[in-house]
């Protein structure tokens, strides 16, 4: 008897045993899975944390904004260009000439460099002499247009993000636009919107 005793004591010890592997089989495949879920969403969000800073952050930071002074720098420039009309002061408005304004609205341009994920968009006023001078701008606004976008889309995101290089910008747009319009020509240009994305 003890030797039926002893057989069956490792049959009964046997089948936890194998109970326990088949439990612990299902733990491993268990334990597979949730790490294979959290592999897979720690590589979203790293691959998320990746395209926002490439597309969101970086651009945002190459183009930082203007300082105090830089700012005091582009107000002292705009100034004398505003005063130069004239707000008839003394004169009541006599002797004044009349102001001619002609208006190009929303251009939008992608800055050099950027591939596509940055943009410009912009409207521009050319202060005119006379009524003549705005018949040959308005016959000629396309190309005045086509001027423009070539300008400012060969400039960089710095280059447009720095205000102290918005006035060589104004001479160079300001040359273009009256070789092409001559002998009608532009006093000045005026930036009405400027937002650069």
């Amino acid at each position: 008897m003890p030797e039926a005793t002893g057989t069956e004591k490792p049959d009964v010890s046997t089948q936890p045993e194998a109970s326990k592997a088949k439990s612990g089989g299902l733990d491993i495949t268990q334990l597979i899975i949730k790490v294979s879920v959290i592999a897979a969403i720690a590589m979203v969000a790293v691959l998320a944390a990746f395209i926002v800073t490439t597309k969101v952050l970086k651009p945002m930071l190459a183009s930082k904004p203007p300082t105090a002074e830089e700012a005091a720098v582009v107000e002292k420039t705009e100034e004398p260009a505003k005063e130069e009309g004239g707000d008839g002061e003394g004169d009541n408005g006599e002797g004044i000439a009349e102001e001619h304004m002609f208006e190009i609205e929303q251009i939008i341009v992608n800055p050099a460099s950027t591939v596509g994920s940055r943009f410009l968009s912009c409207s521009v006023a050319f202060e005119l002499g006379s009524e003549e001078d705005m018949a040959v701008f308005e016959s000629k606004e396309i190309k005045i247009r086509d001027a423009l976008i070539s300008v400012l889309s060969a400039r960089t995101v710095d280059e447009l993000a720095d205000p102290r290089l918005r006035e060589p910008l104004r001479r160079q747009i300001l040359s273009r636009v009256n070789k092409l319009t001559a002998p009608a020509e532009a006093s000045a240009i005026y930036f009405k919107d400027f937002v650069l994305q």
